[in-house]
């Protein structure tokens, strides 16, 4: 025979309290004494007491389940934020549903955040999503809030975290002509949405500010590092087509594009950075110990998840009245490296 399961009643009896005040404790409500809820969740703890989720949605009108759509699971910028979100939502008793849209057009993206809503989730966070402004008004329709995370769009319901990828290149830029470099190429990503072209407007605006050229870009097929190591190819030909040269420096959209060019560069006796400088952006852990270490700028990608999960229970809870979405820019620093 199973062991039957602990229920609120069973733990009341043994607190000797009323089964709604180990309610209100085990939610973290109720006026009482900071010993009596302490106990009371030792109590429930030692029981291996489970709350049931059902029930508690039939009480709450909940599901206490938050959808997370990513671009690529194998993308480390996603594997932090989803830490991020994960940590943050379970302290406060919500689960994730994930899905991944593998790294395809924005209209799949809608798709699925239309599946997810019909698994009654109460919100959804979509990490790298290529979805914004276009969208507003379907993300309006789907009626439950919406975190983007590194992209944004209109709508009371439509809520935004995301990186100042604009000044984190144009740092990483002033970094390389301060070093002395001055035909630098940018290695782009041509499936990336927001993140591409703001960091694409931080190299342009801070080479125009020095008085630099800026007509060797091109771009790789995809944000790994086989789109790194394929851009690279087109960036290099393009580079000898326009200045009769190799560039003396890369900024690529990321760290992946940046390691898979650093590999093409090498098998080709190109010497990093003596020849060719190379920067990439988001300090993902692989960074520092490729060789030479990587040379990009930090994101805060653990943080922002928390940020976004935070952002979800305020608009679930209705903290803020105003109607407003609210829309939170996070900053990073860079990372100065042997790559450059």
């Amino acid at each position: 025979m199973p062991n039957k399961r602990v229920s609120i009643k069973d733990i009341a009896r043994a607190a000797g309290v009323s089964h709604p005040t180990v309610s209100r404790a085990l939610r973290g409500q109720g006026r009482m004494s900071d010993l009596t809820r302490e106990r009371i969740i030792t109590i429930a703890q030692e029981m291996g007491y489970t709350p049931s989720l059902v029930a508690r949605g039939l009480v709450t009108q909940r599901s206490h389940l938050i959808g997370l759509m990513v671009t690529q699971f194998s993308d480390p910028f996603n594997t932090e934020v989803a830490e991020g979100i994960e940590d943050e939502a379970h302290r406060h008793g919500y689960s994730l549903f994930l899905a991944s849209t593998r790294g395809v057009d924005p209209e799949r993206e809608m798709q699925v955040m239309r599946e997810m809503q019909g698994r009654q989730v109460d919100g959804i966070i979509v990490s790298s999503s290529r979805v914004g402004s276009r969208y507003a008004d379907l993300l309006e329709e789907i009626g439950i809030p919406i975190v983007l995370i590194n992209n944004h769009a209109g709508g009371s319901n439509v809520h935004a975290i995301y990186h100042d990828d604009y000044q984190g290149a144009r740092q990483v830029v002033e970094h390389l002509l301060a070093r002395g470099r001055q035909h630098i190429a940018f290695l782009g990503n041509g499936r990336a949405g927001r993140a591409q072209s703001e960091r694409q407007r931080g190299w342009s605006d801070a080479m125009l500010a020095a008085g630099s050229l800026i007509d060797v870009i091109a771009f790789g097929s995809n944000g790994r590092m086989a789109g790194g190591a394929e851009g690279v190819q087109k960036l290099l030909a393009l580079a000898d087509l326009r200045w009769g040269h190799a560039p003396d420096a890369i900024c690529c959209y990321n760290d992946a594009m940046a390691i898979g060019a650093m590999a093409v560069l090498r098998r080709q006796g190109v010497r990093i950075p003596e020849d060719v400088a190379i920067t990439g952006f988001d300090d993902i852990e692989m960074a520092a110990y490729v060789w030479p270490p990587l040379t990009t700028f930090h994101q805060p990608r653990y943080e922002m998840g928390v940020q976004a999960m935070k952002i979800m229970r305020q608009a679930l809870d209705n903290v803020s009245k105003s109607g407003q979405p609210v829309n939170i820019v996070m900053h990073g620093e860079l990372m100065a490296r042997e790559s450059a």
